[in-house]
């Protein structure tokens, strides 16, 4: 299986839990020793992910941190660091009724074809519940960004629209337009009264950040961050400087040309060619509307026959102020794998860093192996099923001849490639 709940490679950052399971949790495996570990930061964090105000969701949580490993005296040992944040007001009897048919717009039905089981309980590992511990990785990992600042403005919150301002906004919202948020509270009680919700625009710029970060060209920046943003369940579309603009206007207009120095625009958002330019970091992100509302839909139940549905509960009508802190976090956790890759190729390291970058490329090489074996016992039952031969000799020689076409490309020594791949070859039969 792929290693897909790795918040970050980098850091060797791994999360864990479910919606209505007992808790939500992070496994942080080589973080830096004799650190002092950041609780009332970590507090300050969760509490600003917390539902906030009448349109956000009534379950609230307490959110208390527990540690299970890697902190003594109030310091990082060295050790892998463990810490759950127990689930206190889950209530899965809200889902009984429900227990059967498949939630429009939720990740139900999909997850249901691919594993032939979903948790029918606030959607499980779908539910934006985890993201306790991404806003708990990015404040692990936020010292690393030293003088870097990130905020965030909601420009549209459903059919309303507004102009990103230069001053932070003070409301919950987000919202930008101080004269006009009344308004948007009145709005957002219209929608509530329908049992609807709605979604919107939200603004990330980031300020600060070095020239250089990104690595072409599997490992832009910029597409860094867009999967990063994309892996947030209500984020459907990311936007980079100018966004729709640039199919708009001619490249006379958008190109950042060049003086003393420095470019005299920002029109790509601070990142070309995949690597930041030391200008500002800015990108849009489209959010979906939360899809749990109070009124009936059509829907089918687990057989495939036709149902209606009407979701009870605790939904937020707008969560976009909820959303925030967590997109914040996932900008967070990019930029300081991005730093720490930087830091390797300008040789601005320690023994220890070195280290631990071999150790996550060890890691690597062990979960690709893994991969490579449970896709080769996939491979087995395909040809059983089919009366093909098991055993290919032809095949077999072609990867040995491929590997040591590529070891000699790569200043490698072509027998011992061989030798490790008819290894490869061994364990994959396991």
């Amino acid at each position: 299986m792929m290693s897909s709940n790795k918040l970050s490679s980098v850091f060797g950052i791994t999360t864990f839990g479910e919606s209505h399971g007992p808790a939500i949790g992070i496994l942080f495996d080589s973080p830096i020793p004799n650190q002092i570990f950041p609780m009332e930061e970590l507090r300050a964090a969760l509490r600003r992910r917390a539902p906030q105000g009448k349109h956000s969701t009534a379950r609230i949580e307490p959110d208390d941190i527990e540690i299970l490993s890697g902190v003594f005296e109030g310091k990082t040992t060295g050790s892998p660091l463990c810490i759950i944040v127990r689930n206190r007001s889950a209530r899965s009897l809200d889902y009984e009724a429900i227990r059967n048919l498949i939630r429009p717009g939720y990740a139900d039905y999909s997850w249901l074809q691919k594993y032939h089981i979903f948790d029918y309980r606030g959607g499980g590992r779908a539910s934006g519940r985890e993201t306790v511990a991404r806003v708990i990785a990015a404040e692990l990992l936020k010292s690393l960004l030293k003088n870097i600042h990130i905020s965030s403005q909601c420009l549209r919150i459903g059919m309303l629209s507004t102009e990103e301002s230069p001053s932070k906004p003070t409301n919950p919202y987000y919202w930008p337009d101080a004269d006009g948020y009344s308004n948007l509270i009145k709005y957002l009680d219209e929608v509530k009264a329908r049992s609807d919700s709605v979604g919107g625009v939200i603004r990330v710029r980031a300020q600060n950040v070095p020239p250089g970060l990104g690595d072409p060209i599997y490992e832009k920046l910029s597409a860094n961050i867009a999967k990063a943003m994309l892996s947030i369940g209500s984020v459907r579309g990311i936007l980079f400087g100018e966004g729709l603009a640039l199919a708009e206007m001619p490249g006379s207009l958008v190109n950042d040309q060049f003086q003393n120095g420095k470019p005299t625009s920002n029109h790509h958002g601070g990142i070309l060619g995949g690597v930041s330019t030391g200008q500002d970091i800015v990108f849009d992100l489209i959010i979906r509307p939360v899809s749990g509302i109070g009124t009936e839909q059509k829907t089918i139940d687990l057989r495939g026959k036709d149902s209606k549905i009407t979701i009870e509960g605790r939904h937020d009508t707008c969560h976009l102020p909820r959303l925030v802190p967590v997109i914040e976090a996932m900008l967070i956790i990019c930029l300081a794998d991005a730093l720490q890759h930087q830091r390797l190729i300008r040789g601005n390291t320690d023994l220890d860093a070195y280290r631990e970058a071999l150790d996550k490329l060890d890691e690597d090489l062990i979960l690709l192996l893994a991969r490579r074996r449970d896709l080769v016992r996939q491979v087995k039952k395909y040809k059983e099923e089919r009366g093909i031969a098991p055993k290919d000799p032809s095949r077999e020689q072609d990867i040995m001849i491929r590997s040591r076409y590529l070891a000699e490309q790569t200043g490698m020594d072509p027998d011992m490639v061989e030798d490790l791949m008819r290894k490869n070859l061994e364990i994959s039969a396991l």
